[in-house]
């Protein structure tokens, strides 16, 4: 017995429908390293990771992302976009909202900010 062209079509559908609800984030970039103070007597502590996802009503963009400054166990600044937030960037205590422009306009947006707190990042 044939099944119908529509039956074959749902059928063929549903390994890329299992594999994208079940896919888990691919972690792309990592990076931890020391930063140093331009005044020379401090130092912070720079992560920064990024993971390729589903695109989802969370993650449009299909990225996932972290990038933090600490400086003795303290937030100097923190992107990230974790659900249901969104897109967002932590100043010390303060949380405001982020447009997400791309990966590239977030690096853009992190070394500047590294630079604005005086510390000296050689990606």
């Amino acid at each position: 017995m044939q099944a119908h062209p529509n039956q074959m079509k749902k059928l063929d559908l549903w390994p890329f429908i299992w594999y994208k609800h079940h896919m888990k984030a691919i972690e792309i970039f990592h990076q931890k390293q020391i930063l140093n103070h331009r005044d020379g007597d401090r130092f912070g502590i720079f992560e920064i990771r990024v993971w390729k996802i589903p695109i989802s009503k969370y993650y449009p963009s299909g990225v996932k992302y972290r990038a933090w400054l600490s400086e003795d166990g303290e937030t100097v600044f923190g992107f990230d976009n974790h659900k249901p937030k969104g897109p967002h960037l932590h100043i010390r205590d303060l949380e405001v909202g982020y447009v997400f422009r791309n990966i590239d306009a977030l690096r853009e947006d992190i070394e500047a900010l590294i630079e604005k707190e005086g510390f000296v990042y050689e990606g």
